[in-house]
């Protein structure tokens, strides 16, 4: 505590303004998202609400959306060259403007971040618990004293996720004017005459970090002691609580739910893409056009087939590269705290350190005109966005690989080290087999993460190449809109795919009928 102290004596008023609006950028998202997600999650996973495995999905696949997509898909309706602007005369003051804008977008794309953290939690309450607790209470009392009770630690760990995750974004921040930490770096890079010139403990910078990443890193070890080497997930059948007479009527708000999060942003982007403006009568008209919205959807992948090309290689090279250090830092970290320290500084400093601060660390690096070989990674090659990728992609496939070797039997790995199997034989031979799912969910995750980031590579992209969340981030300040929309048309559909994926292979090795049986109504 005295070392965070210390630190902050470094922060100067401006600083204390930045902290104060990261702060309220997390907070207002944190409001949003928590108490959503946590009453999604559990009805989603707990109850025997109708349609809810077709959620589960729509919701897994919005895990890994860039938030430059879903910052498109809100502003085409309601931001100031919104569709709905526009037809209701609010263009001088649209609905998503400023903080309120910032605010909801990062709140919507948190939300399945908590269902995924909170649906762990409810994942690891034992069965066994509840059943017991049932003997003497109500279902309901049972979900208060024991369910929620357990999951409590969660909702903490959500809350801190989706601090770190808006704290290092500048996406959106940037797009609608809202100063923050990673704002005021991405801000100040084009009137720094050099990169040397930045301050080391300047409060935006270092010492920022330094903070961040040492909560992050306490976090995270209190959240390894959540689930203790020996805790296995049980595969014995969950609880499945009624909801009686409230079932369809709570059904039907979970989809106007659903429709208004992800539906409303889809078809501001389907309408955007199609709209025409036409001259009749010296008036502007606009009206939406079936042959308009095809043209746009079609051309797209052929207008902006390199910027396609370059994501993919670059993604797919970083997230090969994420997943191959990713596996033995989580094979280690598996058992005990001292082994998993390599894994959670790596995690930890990962996470806290901001978007643009990754770009500028890496430029920092490579960007010395006394090395010829540094200089042509620097400018020939993809290696600096390949970098600034492996980073914003580096905890994630850590934070999925750890959890998953942790569930590897001890016993099973006794056996292979009584017979004379070492270390690094047991990793190659049993580790890595038994999870084979989980490293390919990795390193999709890796993928949809790398494929997606702006914050970190927009300041490391050389001359003559450029991505995918770069170039829609160039037309969204342009306000070139059917553009914009046809890229998310094409783009959005390859990251419901890898959700999909990724939760078909991380879906339970073992499966039981009665687990999807009603037992006790909690609803009364």
């Amino acid at each position: 505590m005295t070392m965070l102290v210390a630190a902050t004596s470094f922060l100067d008023p401006r600083a204390w303004l930045l902290i104060r609006n990261t702060v309220m950028l997390s907070v207002g998202a944190a409001l949003i998202a928590v108490p959503i997600g946590a009453a999604l999650v559990f009805l989603l996973l707990r109850t025997d609400l109708p349609g809810r495995l077709i959620w589960l999905v729509v919701f897994a696949s919005m895990l890994f959306i860039p938030l430059y997509l879903q910052a498109a898909g809100w502003d085409a309706g309601f931001g100031k060259q919104g569709w709905y602007s526009f037809a209701h005369g609010s263009a001088a003051a649209p609905i998503l403007d400023g903080w309120r804008a910032a605010i909801w977008i990062h709140g919507v794309a948190a939300i399945p971040w908590v269902i995924l953290i909170v649906g762990l939690g409810l994942w690891l309450v034992e069965p066994e618990s509840e059943e017991a607790a049932l003997l003497d209470a109500s279902p309901l009392k049972v979900f208060l004293t024991v369910t929620t009770r357990r999951t409590m630690p969660f909702l903490v760990v959500a809350v801190l996720w989706i601090s770190v995750t808006v704290g290092t974004e500048m996406t959106v921040t940037d797009l609608y004017r809202v100063r923050t930490f990673a704002e005021e770096i991405y801000i100040d890079v084009p009137f720094v005459g050099a990169i040397d010139a930045l301050e080391p403990l300047r409060p935006t910078g270092i010492t920022t970090a330094l903070l961040v990443s040492s909560l992050v890193g306490i976090a995270l070890l209190l959240l390894s002691r959540l689930v203790p080497p020996e805790h296995f997930p049980s595969h014995t059948p969950r609880r499945v609580f009624s909801l009686g007479s409230y079932r369809w009527l709570l059904a039907f708000a979970v989809g106007l739910l659903v429709l208004l999060l992800v539906g409303v942003p889809m078809m501001n982007v389907v309408y955007k893409a199609g709209l025409v403006v036409e001259q009749v009568d010296g008036e502007r008209v606009r009206h939406w056009s079936l042959m308009s919205f095809l043209r746009i959807v079609l051309n797209s992948p052929r207008q902006f087939g390199e910027e396609h090309g370059w994501s993919l290689l670059i993604s797919g090279i970083a997230a090969t590269a994420t997943t191959v250090l990713a596996a033995p830092l989580s094979w280690l970290a598996r058992r005990g705290v001292l082994r998993s320290l390599p894994a959670v500084a790596t995690t930890a400093t990962c996470l806290a350190i901001p978007g643009p601060m990754i770009g500028l660390s890496v430029i920092w690096l490579l960007n010395r005109e006394e090395s010829d070989l540094l200089v042509w990674l620097y400018d020939r090659t993809v290696f600096a966005p390949w970098l600034a990728m492996l980073v914003k992609a580096l905890p994630i496939a850590i934070l999925m690989l750890w959890y998953a070797f942790r569930t590897v039997s001890d016993e099973l790995l006794e056996n292979a080290s009584s017979e004379g199997a070492g270390p690094v034989t047991r990793f190659f031979r049993i580790g890595l087999p038994i999870r084979w799912r989980s490293i390919a969910a990795a390193w999709l995750a890796a993928f949809a993460i790398a494929s997606g980031d702006l914050a970190a590579s927009i300041l490391v992209v050389p001359p003559g190449i450029t991505t995918i969340p770069v170039r829609v981030f160039g037309l969204l300040h342009s306000g070139v809109d059917d553009q914009v929309a046809g890229i998310c048309l094409t783009t959005v559909w390859s990251f419901v795919v890898i959700g999909g994926l990724i939760l078909w292979l991380l879906r339970p090795a073992k499966k039981c009928d009665s687990g999807n049986r009603p037992s006790h109504g909690i609803m009364g």
